[in-house]
This record gives C-alpha cells, structure tokens and sequence, in this order.
C-alpha cells in the first residue's frame, strides 16, 4: 500500500478509474479557470468604466473654463458655497457689471451698488427673467 491505496498496474483493468479522477479534476480546474476569467473581465470593465468616467470629468471641467460666459447687464444667480442648514442654493439675482480676467466677474446688488468681491462663473449661474427688472432679491 502506498498512501492508503493499493498500487495500479497497467494492465489493470481499474486504469479507467485514475482516467475519470483525472477528468473530474480537469474539469474542476477549468470551471475555476472561466470563473477566473469571468472575474478577469469584470475587472477589465470596470476599470474602463473609470477611465471613461475620468475622461467625463476632464471634459466637464475644461467646459467649466471655458463654460459659460456673462455680458454686462445680464442678470445672473449667485451658488451659495458655505450651505447651513435651511439656506438657499443661490442668491441673487444680481447684474453683471464688467468682465474680469480669469473667468471672475463684478455684480451689483439690486440697488445699484458694487459687491467688492469678484466671483468666479462656476459660481454664477444665468437667470432668465426676460424684460422685468426685480425688485427684489430671491431665494432658489
């Protein structure tokens, strides 16, 4: 006896039985084989998944720069960044004064006077409200 079993001869007529471990191992073998590859192209997809979704936010971002722009006299709504609870998304409307380098712009209130800061067109947002000048500020 070698390892609990009777040793094989060639000429025995058991030869069959090591034949069909064998295949049921061989078979064993590839089913882990395609369950490797079937991980192998999950993976594969989903890596170009985020490579394309890189590229959508490269892209939204380069249209960001050169996105929208604001002529003087338009009435734009301004993206509220410091959010407290129960605050608005956007305040405004106010006007565009003049464009500035960089993308930023100088608003002016609804009363006529100047915000001193400058703000950035990711921030701004255009409001249309067709021929009426508000008379008041709203909230979004």
């Amino acid at each position: 006896m070698v390892h609990g079993r009777k040793p094989r001869l060639a000429e025995d007529p058991e030869r069959p039985a090591i034949l069909t471990e064998t295949n049921d191992l061989m078979d064993k073998y590839d089913a882990r084989l395609r369950k490797f590859d079937h991980l192998h192209q999950a993976q594969q997809q989903a890596v170009e998944r985020q490579v394309a979704a890189a590229h959508r936010v490269e892209d939204q971002y380069r249209q960001l720069g050169d996105g929208q722009r604001f002529n003087a006299n338009e009435w734009v709504m301004i993206r509220n960044m410091k959010k407290t609870k129960l605050a608005p998304d956007f305040y405004g409307p106010v006007r565009v004064v003049k464009q500035m380098p960089f993308y930023t712009y100088k608003l002016a209130l609804l009363n006529g006077d100047e915000i001193p800061e400058l703000f950035h067109n990711e921030r701004l947002q255009r409001c249309k409200i067709g021929e009426l000048v508000p008379q008041r500020e709203w909230a979004k």
